[in-house]
């Protein structure tokens, strides 16, 4: 099994959406708590929760990281990181059961 992490709800169809490094792709995971992370960008959460304009597209950050073996594994790089970047945060979790990549 698969899974993909969003905000958005009801989605039929994933499809690819470009982040920080300008090739779009679509994030799974066969481990479902490791998508949790996606569901929250620190940056984009404070800035809208401080009132901050921004008119551009917003890359994803978050203090996050993968063991060896696939665990996830969170970084606090502040007291409460955690917390400013996850609380009161809701999402959805999709699962596949095939992936096929495609190239667009």
């Amino acid at each position: 099994m698969y899974y993909h992490a969003s905000q958005t709800a009801d989605i039929k169809v994933l499809e690819p959406k470009v982040s920080n490094h300008n090739t779009p792709l679509i994030y799974f995971s066969t481990k479902r708590e490791n998508v949790l992370v996606y569901l929250s960008n620190a940056i984009e959460k404070h800035c809208k929760e401080s009132g901050f304009i921004h008119n551009g597209k917003w890359h994803k950050w978050a203090s996050y990281g993968f063991e060896p073996d696939g665990t996830l594994r969170l970084d606090e790089y502040y007291p409460n990181a955690i917390e400013d970047t996850y609380k009161g945060v809701s999402g959805y979790i999709y699962s596949a059961e095939n992936i096929h990549a495609m190239i667009y």
